[in-house]
């Protein structure tokens, strides 16, 4: 068995085949991926065992920008 997710399983995971709606189910489910060079998402296996299960909680990733960390990395206040 593999480490990673099949293409197939991601497929029949997510409902869609097309990547940025599979990484957008992804993101709703709370299963966290890795997108790879050619856009796709990568799952561990073991990330879908831990968040249907409920043993980890599932984290929705952020798509906002702090801002206040970009100010104080310029140096500002």
């Amino acid at each position: 068995m593999s480490l990673f997710v099949s293409r197939d399983e991601l497929q029949e995971l997510t409902g869609f085949k097309k990547k940025s709606l599979q990484i957008k189910q992804l993101s709703n489910f709370g299963i966290p991926f890795e997108v790879n060079r050619l856009g796709s998402p990568v799952v561990l296996r073991s990330a879908i065992e831990d968040t249907l299960s409920g043993t980890k909680l599932p984290k929705k990733r952020s798509k906002s920008i702090n801002l206040e960390s970009l100010r104080k990395a310029k140096g500002g206040n």
